[in-house]
């Protein structure tokens, strides 16, 4: 009997993952999807290059957030090397954008620059004093 439970559990479990993976993988989708539209709309891109931009973006992003999570970088470090990153970035952007598009895009991305924090797109992390629930009370006089 305690086999029977025991394979269940494992069962119950391996369908968990396995959904989530699914579901993380509509999400990834929908999200390129909304990133390519995005790029049509503002920048009046072909569904084509709209596909070689978002192609670029999803090969840099991994690089961006391994120099952005190495403690071994202090800030200057990071900043240089993200630099030297988004130049080559820029670079294989150019073999896509005509230089009237480029402009456009990294105007695009400067916007949408102030819309991302430190929590990621949207919104900062959970810092601060949230309506008087970190700490303890003022004291009163």
């Amino acid at each position: 009997m305690k086999k029977i439970i025991a394979g269940l559990v494992l069962a119950i479990a391996l369908m968990t993952t396995v959904q989530s993976q699914a579901q993380d993988g509509d999400r990834a989708a929908r999200f390129k999807q909304m990133q390519k539209q995005r790029l049509k709309d503002s920048l009046q891109l072909s569904d084509d290059k709209a596909d070689k931009v978002v192609a670029i973006q999803e090969e840099f992003m991994p690089k961006q957030r391994e120099i952005f999570m190495d403690q071994s970088l202090d800030k200057d470090a990071k900043q240089a090397k993200l630099k030297e990153l988004n130049e080559e970035q820029k670079k294989k952007l150019k073999t896509v954008l005509t230089d009237d598009e480029l402009a456009k895009f990294e105007a695009y991305q400067e916007r949408n620059r102030g819309r991302r924090g430190p929590g990621g797109p949207g919104g900062g992390g959970r810092g601060g004093n949230r309506g008087g629930q970190d700490g303890p009370p003022p004291a009163q006089q």
